[in-house]
């Protein structure tokens, strides 16, 4: 008896080990991928340089106006810095919502742009630039980005009024957020249609997803909401476990699955909203994200999450750095460059079928 249960402890220490490996080499990638990412530019810095910068500039060091140091402490810590960390924020922030929506829904369909979250956050942009709403000094407004977070929580709330009702399933509130999706876009194409050309270029660019106008000051709100509902979504992973083996289990363990899946939605559509509000729309990194995670370290999502997130951090940077290696001056949003990698890595595992992560 005693050496079954020291079998069995063995192989879940193995178990755990494995998962955490796999979360500590993506967040060491991702570190890694944040220094990169901070040397990549018109003006090239070394690796190690970047760092070095960084500290001085944390220990206050200052410089000159107008000398080669102070262009690259400018240039690294006001410029660089803010999008690279927007950029693991976002990608972070994205996975984490797709991995919790595939996980309610029990849909690998799921996903901040299947649910119509980053169309709504898009239309929302569209319609503050029509009306006179425009970017100040290379950053977006405050009504921009107010309008966009508030319309990229219409889906949210449709699914919201939805949920509780009877015979609505998690595979419906997925349709639902295509058709709105759909409608979004459609509204969004007809407002572009009536805006000067300067406009429809910024709104374009904006609507293909760019890092080009973060600031620090985009930082804030977007981190906050990112890193308190991400932690709220890990806390509540077991209970997404017990959701995942059917409602009556779930049920049957004390949970009311309608609550929990409305206020884990909610979480998930505020990370995305704001997120989206500022850098657009990112269409693959919630879809294919969580989906990569759970080929290694299968569905337990109290792995999968953290798993997520630091993958989809990782992924995203890697993906900024190859947008402005192909072009220095941002001429390829970065949301072009996710496409053109996660689709045929979507397609992969389409055509693979792995339903055993499920």
């Amino acid at each position: 008896m005693e050496d079954a249960a020291d079998t069995l402890q063995r192989k879940y220490r193995k178990y755990v080990r494995r998962k955490v490996a796999f979360i500590g080499i993506a967040m060491l990638i991702c570190v890694g991928a944040v220094g990169v990412s901070v040397t990549v530019g018109a003006r090239p810095v070394a690796f190690l340089d970047v760092y070095d910068i960084i500290y001085r500039h944390i220990a206050g060091t200052t410089y000159a106006p107008g000398t080669a140091e102070w262009l690259e402490d400018y240039v690294i810590w006001n410029v660089r810095v803010p999008r690279s960390l927007f950029a693991a924020m976002a990608g972070m922030g994205l996975a984490v919502a797709g991995a919790v929506m595939q996980g309610v829904m029990k849909n690998p369909l799921a996903g901040p742009y299947t649910t119509g979250i980053s169309s709504g956050a898009c239309f929302g942009m569209a319609i503050s630039v029509t009306v006179g709403f425009t970017a100040v000094n290379g950053t977006m407004s405050l009504p921009t980005v107010a309008c966009a977070f508030v319309f990229s929580l219409i889906p949210m709330l449709l699914m919201i009024f939805l949920a509780p009702r009877e015979n609505v399933s998690p595979a419906t509130l997925i349709l639902t957020g295509v058709a709105v999706s759909y409608l979004f876009n459609a509204l969004t194409t007809v407002l572009m249609v009536t805006v000067d050309e300067d406009t429809l270029a910024n709104v374009y660019e904006w609507r293909l997803g760019s890092f080009t106008n973060i600031t620090w000051n985009c930082i804030p709100l977007s981190f906050g909401i990112t890193i308190c509902c991400s932690i709220a979504l890990f806390l509540l992973s077991n209970k997404l476990n017990a959701i995942s083996m059917g409602e009556k289990e779930a049920t049957s363990l004390g949970i009311n699955v309608n609550h929990l899946r409305l206020f884990m939605l909610s979480l998930s559509s505020l990370i995305v909203a704001s997120i989206v509000a500022y850098a657009g729309i990112l269409s693959f990194i919630g879809l294919i994200a969580p989906h990569m995670v759970r080929l290694v370290i299968e569905g337990d999502n109290r792995f999968v999450i953290p798993g997520a997130a630091a993958f989809g951090a990782a992924f995203l940077l890697i993906c900024d750095v190859f947008a402005r290696l192909i072009s220095d001056v941002d001429a390829i949003p970065v949301g072009v460059i996710v496409a053109f990698i996660g689709a045929p890595i979507f397609l992969y595992m389409v055509v693979r079928q792995s339903r055993n992560m499920w």
